[in-house]
């Protein structure tokens, strides 16, 4: 009797276990599938947007176009004369459907271009204005890199100044770190309550 005690103690005990394996596994499946829908929402959200096309082809191309004309023409179709009938040569498949319902279309382009124009907005684009960008930048630097030493020297001035002019050890801070203490102790002081 003891046995089938032991054994049916057992059962319940296997049964009990696979049934908390089972909720765990549920559990982490739910788990897995709540982080999977979060990491969805991010992405979405982070979606950005494509890189705009700055290649100097289209912008050149934009600015021609004012000045480049194409004119199709497609004159109204005309019989074929009975003496071009009976003719044996090898022509175009649609042609040849024109020739069957008796008539031809003949299509053409003329593409006309205002060439002083195009030459002017040519050299604009890719000599002069590289040119002018290039000596600007040129001049400015010979202004901006003595300015800059010349500012970056006064900071390291200012930062500096005050260091060992005190008598004790707090007092040997450069400006630049006194103001930075200070800048940060205001941030981070508690403000008192008021009112309560």
């Amino acid at each position: 009797m003891s046995t089938t005690t032991a054994e049916a103690v057992r059962g319940k005990s296997s049964e009990h276990d696979l049934f908390l394996r089972l909720q765990t596994i549920d559990e982490m499946m739910r788990i897995n599938e709540d982080n999977q829908r979060a990491l969805e929402r991010i992405a979405e959200r982070r979606r950005i947007p494509p890189v705009p096309d700055l290649r100097f082809e289209y912008s050149y191309v934009r600015s021609v176009a004012p000045y480049v004309h194409v004119e199709r023409t497609i004159p109204q179709p005309t019989p074929i004369p009975a003496s071009e009938k009976g003719k044996e040569r090898e022509l175009p498949e649609a042609v040849a459907e024109a020739i069957q319902t008796n008539t031809v279309v003949w299509a053409s382009e003329i593409v006309r271009v205002d060439w002083g124009r195009v030459l002017w907005i040519t050299t604009r684009d890719q000599v002069i204005s590289p040119l002018l960008q290039g000596a600007l930048w040129g001049v400015a630097s010979h202004f901006l890199r003595p300015l800059g030493t010349m500012l970056g020297a006064h900071i390291r001035a200012w930062w500096t100044r005050g260091v060992g002019r005190g008598k004790s050890s707090a007092e040997t801070e450069g400006n630049g770190v006194q103001w930075l203490r200070s800048w940060l102790s205001s941030i981070l002081r508690p403000t008192p309550a008021v009112g309560i």
